[in-house]
């Protein structure tokens, strides 16, 4: 009886091990970047823990910075465009707005050798004039699910509480890694990311996401098409 019992036991511990819990995807993304501090901190953070991202640069720190922008491509990072000036959209004309996101355009190409077919308005602001400029130059405009809003310096334990509370399935997580200091982004990256990958959480670009919208079960409310 005893050996039956051990032999059981032992039979459930290694089906506990090959049972594999379901896959969750969400994509971290990083506005207003690069950040000469910042930006380096949290590339190492993410390469250490084996977690892709989306880093969505401002052409005027990308300008910068052309150095940091091409480390995120080298590592396998994706990059979207997130304008050259941080506009307000109410700020400029048809014109103007196009004028402003083709310059990050070429600006980041010059860098990478590619063009961004991501982009990520101010604020997340848009209107029918910005979806059809970006329609237009054949990109796709990503939002977000859950705000860390680490760019107002929030507690970093709150941050932590936040994405706790509500990342699931298929989110797309809001940070910055431009921000005036102090920043509270890479601490929390080095306890969050952890925790989400314990969670069954798999780290992935927006483009990769989106081919996962099947698995996720849901629409994809951060992207617009």
């Amino acid at each position: 009886m005893k050996v039956l019992s051990v032999l059981l036991a032992l039979f459930l511990s290694v089906l506990s091990v090959n049972i594999k819990k379901p896959v969750k995807y969400i994509a971290l993304t990083f506005d207003d970047g690069p950040h000469p501090k910042y930006t380096p901190q949290i590339l190492k953070i993410l390469y250490e823990n084996e977690a892709a991202a989306t880093f969505f640069v401002v052409g005027e720190n990308a300008e910068r910075y052309p150095e940091l922008v091409r480390a995120e491509y080298d590592l396998g990072f994706e990059i979207g465009n997130h304008t050259y000036t941080h506009f307000h959209l109410n700020e400029k004309n048809i014109n103007a707005l196009y004028d402003d996101i083709k310059k990050a355009d070429d600006i980041i190409c010059k860098i990478t050798g590619e063009i961004p077919k991501l982009f990520r308005p101010p604020e997340g602001k848009h209107n029918g004039r910005l979806d059809g400029i970006i329609k237009k130059a054949g990109k796709s405009t990503v939002l977000w699910t859950v705000d860390t809003r680490d760019w107002a310096h929030t507690d970093k334990e709150k941050i932590i509480e936040n994405i706790k509370n509500n990342v699931k399935n298929g989110s797309v997580i809001l940070f910055h890694d431009y921000i005036v200091p102090p920043s509270p982004t890479p601490d929390v990256l080095c306890e969050i990311i952890p925790y989400l990958k314990s969670q069954s959480y798999e780290l992935v670009t927006v483009t990769e996401l989106l081919r996962h919208k099947a698995d996720i079960g849901e629409t994809a409310s951060f992207f617009i098409g």
